[in-house]
């Protein structure tokens, strides 16, 4: 279970600093940052996976 806990934080952290960075650099200058919005998005897919994993975990 310590790998899903890792997990879940590594995809917080990469949701937190990409898709702050992208939201910063949009509000500011109106840009699309297309490697920092697509890394947010890995970001998310990791946290849903974990959270899914998680869950399954705790049926059995």
């Amino acid at each position: 279970m310590e790998i899903n806990r890792f997990f879940l934080m590594f995809a917080t952290t990469m949701m937190l600093i990409f898709g702050g960075v992208f939201l910063i650099r949009y509000l500011r200058s109106g840009e699309y940052l297309i490697a920092h919005l697509l890394s947010a998005l890995a970001g998310l897919l990791i946290l849903v996976i974990a959270l899914l994993w998680r869950q399954k975990n705790k049926e059995r």
